[in-house]
């Protein structure tokens, strides 16, 4: 799913949860993905870090229209 809910544990775990939807929503939003038996999937993502002020959302769109080609 798109965007991923991130999230953050005390012990040091981070992580980006695309398939969570309905636990990180408490039941308002839900993924119904099945995968087939002998079938794969592959998630890719990428993490944007930026120094100063927020970055406006057409720069946003840029960039994840130029990841997900």
């Amino acid at each position: 799913g798109y965007p991923a809910y991130w999230h953050a544990r005390g012990y040091g775990l981070f992580g980006a949860n695309n398939l969570g939807y309905y636990a990180m929503s408490n039941g308002k939003e839900v993924l119904n993905y099945k995968l087939q038996a002998g079938k794969s999937v592959t998630f890719r993502h990428r993490v944007l870090i930026h120094t100063g002020s927020t970055l406006p959302d057409n720069q946003v769109n840029k960039a994840y229209n130029q990841f997900s080609e």
